[in-house]
Formats: structure tokens, C-alpha cells, sequence
């Protein structure tokens, strides 16, 4: 099963990698997106694809939470 490492989502810089996030919090619920993917993708189960909706569910909502925050 994949798991994020998530000392790395801790502790690296924001503007490391390919991909630019906001903050470690965006950063890691991405991460669990990715992981979650993989996994449904090795083990095709349905748990699985419900790990993977509700990241992904996760995500876009603290995304959504972003948005109206900076535009108040």
C-alpha cells in the first residue's frame, strides 16, 4: 500500500518540487490524493475508490476555502 511521506510534506520548502501549493496543509491533502489514486489503482477494491473520492472530495473543499477566504 503507498503512503505519503509525510515528514517530507512537513518539513520541505513550498516552492520544492513541480508542483507549487500555498500551504503544507494543500500540499499533504494533495499527497494523499496521489497516494490514494495509486492505491485504488493497485488493489482496485471499492474501499478503495472511496479513500480516493473522499481525498479527493478533501482537497477540492480546502481549495473552495482558499478561494472565498481571498476574496473577502
Amino acid at each position: 500500500m503507498v503512503e505519503p511521506n509525510w515528514d517530507y510534506f512537513i518539513h520541505a520548502p513550498l516552492d520544492q518540487g513541480t508542483i507549487r501549493f500555498e500551504t503544507k496543509t494543500e500540499r499533504a491533502l494533495h499527497a494523499r490524493v496521489v497516494a490514494a489514486e495509486a492505491n485504488w489503482m493497485q488493489y482496485k477494491t471499492c474501499e478503495q475508490l472511496s479513500a480516493y473520492w473522499s481525498a479527493k472530495l478533501d482537497l477540492a473543499a480546502f481549495r473552495e476555502g482558499r478561494e472565498q477566504a481571498k476574496q473577502k
